[in-house]
Parts: structure tokens; C-alpha cells; sequence
């Protein structure tokens, strides 16, 4: 069994754009060529899913624009099923926000994707933390972009220290910190915000961080507080797992990390009827 906590895909007509247009700024701002795995739409996401072993993927999308939740949630609902299952998002200075998040519960989504870089909004904003608390608030689960991204310029809008101001106001058990803990920012995390309440993802790091921090984090931080992620399309989960084993894991830590921890997730959301493996 493996799940997949964070993947993305974009609706047809504009997954080449989007695409290309994070490959470009990559290349524009780090002079990194960033590849990707499959071409970005739902239909490629489920042909990477088979060609890769992922029993489950969760959709983590991101509304950059105020107003821009309606046309994003509505496909995030519609994209539900055969193995996929999709968070939604709003922007943090969306009106409306209480009635937004209920729509999101009622539609049976599970969570949040946010992202303060894409989103142009600080972390510790007070509108951004206001938001996670009423996400919280009615159940769902939050992940947060953190640390540095490659497709964006610095200054990066939650660095270790902001992030820091929002843990101290809301319910770590409900928020999932993507990059294992801050992308590239890995030593601050095993400083400052290691062994919280908070999940942490494994996404999309594996060409970045040191094995020996990497091991560090998910020893300090546990297992049971870690999710396979891949980023994918940015990622192929092949590779998220092959750099996943090298960590020295047990085979009940691998089983944590692979789905075990994800499935207690999708539980608590009544999303998941449960697995023989």
C-alpha cells in the first residue's frame, strides 16, 4: 500500500501553461531544468499512479487570487475517486471565508491547500492565521507550503520564524507541514519547530537535502508524524520512495510513512473505508 499526500494536476486546457510556466521561472531565477513526471491533468496523474505503485493520491490545489476557489474546488470535487482524492483551497483574503469552508465540508472534501508564495500572503498574517483556525475549526485538515520554492523569488513568505508565530495559535494536529518542515530551510527545522504536533511531508526534497538531516528529521520529528509525498508531478513517486528506504527505516516506520499514518488521517475525516494491507 502507498499513498500519495501530495500531488498535483490541473484541468486540461490550462495544465501545459501551468506547467510550463514553473518550469520557466525555475530556470529563469535558479538556472535549475526541472523536469516533470507526467503532463499535469487527472488522466496523467492516474497512468502515473499505475505505472508507480500508488494505491492513493491526494490533489492539493492552490487558489493564487482572491475569488478564485469557485472554478478550483468545483473540478477538485469532480476529480474525486478512482484512487484520487482532493483537498481544496481559498485564498486567505477571500470574503465569505465561513461560508466557503462549509461549502468545502459539504462537498466532502477533506482539507486545505495553502500557499504563501503563490498566494502573496505572509504566514503570519493575521488573515492567513485566521483562516487555518476556522479550517480547523470545522474539521478539515490544512498543509502549508513552507520554506523556499523554486519557482518563486525570495523573500519567501514562510520562513521557519514566521511559521513559528503561527504554531503557537492553532491546532498542530490538524496541519500538514509540506517539504519536511520548510524546503530547504532543514536546519531551522530541526532547531525550531521539531517534534510538534504538526505532520510533516516528504515532498519533492529528495534532489535537495542532506540523507543525514533527512534521517534526523524523520528520527526526531517520528514517524508516526511523517507522510509520503511526492509533489507530483514534480516528482515521481519512484524516486520519493527510493530516497524514502535510504533512511535506514524499520519495516513498522515504513509502513507509517508509505500509508499508515495517512489512512489515520482520511479516518478521521471519514474518508477511508479502510485497507486489508
Amino acid at each position: 500500500m502507498l499513498i500519495d499526500f501530495h500531488t498535483h494536476m490541473f484541468p486540461p486546457a490550462i495544465a501545459e501553461r501551468a506547467l510550463g510556466g514553473i518550469v520557466k521561472r525555475t530556470k529563469e531565477i535558479y538556472d535549475i531544468d526541472q523536469s516533470v513526471s507526467f503532463d499535469g491533468t487527472l488522466d496523467g496523474l492516474r497512468a502515473s499512479m499505475k505505472d508507480n505503485g500508488v494505491n492513493l493520491s491526494v490533489v492539493l490545489p492552490i487558489a493564487t487570487k482572491v475569488g478564485q476557489f469557485k472554478t478550483i474546488n468545483e473540478y477538485a470535487e469532480k476529480a474525486k475517486g478512482n484512487g484520487v482524492i482532493s483537498f481544496a483551497s481559498l485564498h486567505p483574503y477571500d470574503e465569505n471565508i465561513g461560508i466557503i469552508l462549509n461549502d468545502i465540508v459539504s462537498a466532502g472534501l477533506i482539507g486545505i491547500k495553502l500557499h504563501p508564495d503563490y498566494q502573496n500572503v505572509y504566514v503570519d498574517d493575521e488573515r492567513f492565521i485566521s483562516l487555518v483556525k476556522n479550517a480547523h475549526d470545522r474539521g478539515l485538515f490544512v498543509v502549508i507550503h513552507s520554506g523556499e520554492d523554486l519557482g518563486m523569488r525570495p523573500p519567501f513568505k514562510c520562513s521557519i520564524d514566521r511559521l513559528k508565530t503561527l504554531l503557537r495559535q492553532i491546532d498542530e494536529n490538524r496541519l500538514i507541514i509540506a517539504h519536511m518542515g520548510g524546503f530547504n530551510m532543514w536546519d531551522k527545522v530541526l532547531d525550531e519547530i521539531i517534534n510538534t504536533p504538526a505532520y510533516f511531508d516528504t515532498a519533492v526534497v529528495s534532489k535537495y537535502i542532506d540523507k543525514d538531516i533527512y534521517k534526523k528529521i524523520i528520527e526526531k520529528h517520528g514517524a508516526e508524524k511523517i507522510l509520503f509525498g511526492s509533489d507530483a508531478p514534480w516528482e515521481d513517486p519512484r524516486e520519493t520512495y527510493k530516497f524514502l528506504v535510504t533512511a535506514g527505516l524499520s519495516s513498522e516506520e515504513l509502513k507509517l510513512i508509505k500509508y499508515k499514518n495517512a489512512e489515520k488521517i482520511l479516518r478521521t475525516t471519514n474518508r477511508w473505508a479502510g485497507t486489508s494491507n
